[in-house]
């Protein structure tokens, strides 16, 4: 007779779980705690690692949350360096906060790239990256999101305002586009993105 009433209080449970979002402070910004992505038969179910917003100057310019398969808890620093290592499935998930030019999104992935690569790795996916920036074609508008996935294999997955883009498969592509916001010189706090999984 338990197991009657506490199956319904498990099953609800693991809904309500299912449906937990985080909310970034500064913009506002809601995330969800899971999301799922399917691929040529394949699911990919990731748990939030954390939430943060990118700022230029004094203007937030978007909220954005980072999303891994099976995510361990580690220490920091362990931690962010197996987000740029292939593998497992991830996720970055943008929501603007404001209107922004196409121009600008171009200029800021290109200095990305280029602040985060060799000269010989830039070298090497120069003509990915070209494909990449030039996904950004229009004025991006306030609550518009863009989703970036990079998943086993280093294939990677750009969605721009609703528009799924062909896939970019380079796992040193990957890495390098992911370092931007997860790598030691990143443009937002990145301790940020980890906090829910680092253990100090």
């Amino acid at each position: 007779m338990k197991r009657m009433f506490l199956l319904p209080l498990i099953l609800l449970a693991a809904a309500a779980a299912a449906q937990e979002s985080v909310q970034e402070p500064s913009t506002g910004k809601s995330f969800p705690a899971v999301v799922k992505y399917s691929r040529n038969g394949n699911e990919y179910p990731m748990s939030l690692t954390g939430v943060t917003v990118r700022k230029k100057l004094v203007f937030k310019v978007y909220g954005m949350a980072h999303y891994a398969q099976d995510p361990v808890k580690a220490p920091k620093e362990e931690v962010l360096g197996a987000m740029l290592v292939d593998g497992k499935a991830r996720q970055i998930t943008m929501d603007f906060a404001r209107d922004v030019d196409p121009e600008k999104i171009r200029d800021a992935y290109t200095d990305g790239f280029r602040e985060n690569a060799t000269a010989g790795e830039l070298k090497s996916i120069q003509p990915l990256v070209d494909q990449f920036v030039g996904f950004f074609a229009k004025e991006v508008k306030e609550n518009q999101q863009f989703i970036l996935r990079w998943l086993p294999g280093g294939i990677v997955i750009a969605t721009v305002a609703g528009e799924e883009k062909a896939p970019i498969t380079s796992p040193l592509f990957a890495r390098v586009l992911w370092s931007i916001w997860l790598g030691k010189d990143s443009i937002v706090d990145r301790d940020d993105l980890v906090a829910r999984i680092a253990t100090n």
